[in-house]
């Protein structure tokens, strides 16, 4: 791409723009329940009043985190890079790194507000919404899976909490992007990191602090551990997995 050092700095600035809308839109209905509730402490005396400004600032505030999430995460699914196959590469001076680095950029934004809501079914549809395929009774209790577009999970995994989920890496001046897969009943253990590329098998578990390089596929039933991560062990603990 020519001239990319020109459109770095001209989206940076429209990306601080846009940010601006991302965590302003959703102040506009917390601010308007705050109103609402707020209104009941006229008349009331100093105590009550107290009480309710309180709980109105509550409730506006999960208000506000909820829009927050939905905004950011419709907008994540129309942005997002659509891989096709194993992975998808492009020169780090490219459209497709732009778009990247927006989307990159929005979920990083969310951190401070997904946190309150990560292990649950509100952090599930925020990360179906900006574009992961998941399951059900799926536990992700980390606010670092990144890129949302590139993963997938189904039925009955749990993500352990501060576990590092990468849909990307940059080599040799490109950036590569590869979609992960966490196949049924699999558990990855708490700070683990999962690159590029990576399958882990039907009940299979990670340990925790674990690293799982690119392209690693993960065969059924095993329990890794290390960095870098390496099988310790056939997983006979959960042999409900293991024949499916």
């Amino acid at each position: 791409m020519r001239n990319f050092a020109l459109v770095q700095s001209i989206g940076t600035f429209l990306l601080l723009l846009y940010m601006i809308i991302l965590w302003g839109l959703p102040l506009v209905p917390s601010l308007a329940v705050f109103d609402y509730l707020h209104c009941y402490s006229d008349g009331q005396s100093e105590l009550i009043t107290y009480l309710i400004t309180a709980f109105s600032l509550v409730i506006a505030f999960i208000v506000y985190i909820h829009g927050l999430l939905i905004f950011s995460g419709l907008t994540q699914r129309l942005l997002h890079v659509r891989v096709e196959g194993e992975k998808r590469v492009a020169p780090l001076e490219s459209w497709m790194t732009v778009r990247w680095a927006i989307c990159g950029q929005l979920h990083r934004a969310t951190w401070p507000v997904l946190t309150h809501v990560v292990p649950s079914p509100i952090a599930n549809f925020y990360y179906r919404l900006a574009g992961s395929k998941i399951g059900k009774r799926v536990q992700l209790n980390t606010v670092h899976l990144n890129d949302p577009g590139m993963v997938r999970i189904d039925d009955d995994v749990v993500i352990g909490g501060g576990a590092i989920i990468n849909g990307h890496l940059v080599e040799k001046g490109q950036l590569i992007l590869s979609p992960l897969h966490f196949k049924k009943g699999c558990l990855v253990g708490a700070r683990a990191t999962i690159q590029p590329g990576v399958v882990i098998g039907k009940g299979s578990v990670i340990a925790t602090n674990a690293l799982v390089g690119k392209w690693k596929e993960i065969p059924d039933g095993e329990v890794w551990a290390g960095l870098p991560a390496k099988r310790i062990k056939k997983n006979s603990d959960r042999p409900e997995f293991e024949d499916e």
